[in-house]
């Protein structure tokens, strides 16, 4: 009797602890909510709810109005008809969008998926992530044999039709031209060189001011490999460019100057005057000894 009667005492005092704890614990939150207003957080509390902060940061989904290309949601699109709310749920910047629906405004569509890769601005990684989510319409896409695409509502006549289809005779292995005076049509002769990659090569020239070196062939993306050995270099004197009297807009649209060595030469001759080499500007962290190698065949100083 007496071991159980002490059990019983036992749980009665502590029943009657509780109890006072919390009348005690009630009225100090009265005297404190009511009389003295809000009770102050403490370190302990406010390094808590900031950790909670995050942990709900991390779980809220990206807006639909842009968002990290890390956890955006990809998916198929087409960026010549994708809307703008579509491209930035797929994590480009809102400028990047905006100089897309730029370029299609002008009448521009790309024609390829590795055309899409050209979008200023979208750096390779951010191209490759988008790369198997990228579809063209058949309508937009470059013609396989250098025709166009028929026009809708119509269809295409024979001779349209034979055109477009009709493949092209291609160089045997060993034949050589002349990458400087090449045309097109010459171009598409080489195994793995269609109308598209044609003119990506003629261009190229024109913005260079003519090939110097095979090699520079290689700084052409997407190209079929040993693209070299089907041309020789011809003895054409490359189109150059005065450089102390270029504009700031005809400097910068040569491959081999970005803006910022751009604006580096134009602010030295500017404020020191008309360079005499560049050799002058060695001093620059903006250009390498590489740099000016490349970049002699195409400028001149007087």
């Amino acid at each position: 009797m007496r071991n159980r009667w002490s059990k019983e005492s036992v749980k009665t005092l502590i029943l009657s602890a509780l109890s006072a704890g919390i009348v005690v614990s009630a009225v100090w939150t009265c005297r404190h909510t009511v009389a003295d207003g809000p009770a102050p957080i403490t370190s302990g509390e406010r390094a808590s709810l900031v950790r909670l902060a995050g942990q709900l940061q991390r779980q809220t989904p990206p807006s639909a109005c842009g968002g990290s290309s890390s956890s955006a949601r990809l998916f198929a699109f087409d960026p010549n008809r994708a809307d703008s709310l579509t491209l930035l749920k797929l994590g480009l910047e809102s400028w990047q969008v905006g100089n897309i629906m730029k370029y299609r405004r002008k009448g521009g569509r790309w024609r390829s998926p590795e055309h899409f890769s050209r979008l200023y601005g979208l750096s390779r990684s951010e191209y490759e992530r988008l790369r198997p989510y990228l579809r063209i319409a058949a309508a937009d896409a470059a013609p396989r044999y250098g025709g166009w695409p028929e026009r809708s509502g119509g269809e295409p006549s024979d001779t349209c039709a034979r055109h477009r289809y009709q493949p092209v005779e291609k160089y045997a292995e060993g034949t050589v031209i002349a990458l400087n005076s090449a045309d097109t049509t010459q171009l598409k002769r080489i195994p793995g060189i269609g109308s598209w990659k044609a003119r990506r090569i003629v261009d190229y020239r024109t913005r260079l001011g003519g090939y110097v070196s095979l090699a520079q062939l290689e700084e052409l993306d997407d190209m079929p490999p040993g693209l070299s050995r089907w041309f020789t270099l011809d003895e054409v004197s490359p189109r150059t460019i005065r450089l102390n009297r270029a504009s700031f807009k005809e400097l910068v649209r040569h491959p081999y100057l970005s803006y910022e060595q751009t604006k580096v030469i134009v602010n030295h001759v500017r404020k020191y005057g008309p360079l005499s080499s560049w050799s002058d500007l060695r001093l620059y962290t903006e250009f390498s000894p590489a740099d000016f190698e490349r970049l002699a065949p195409y400028f001149r100083f007087d």
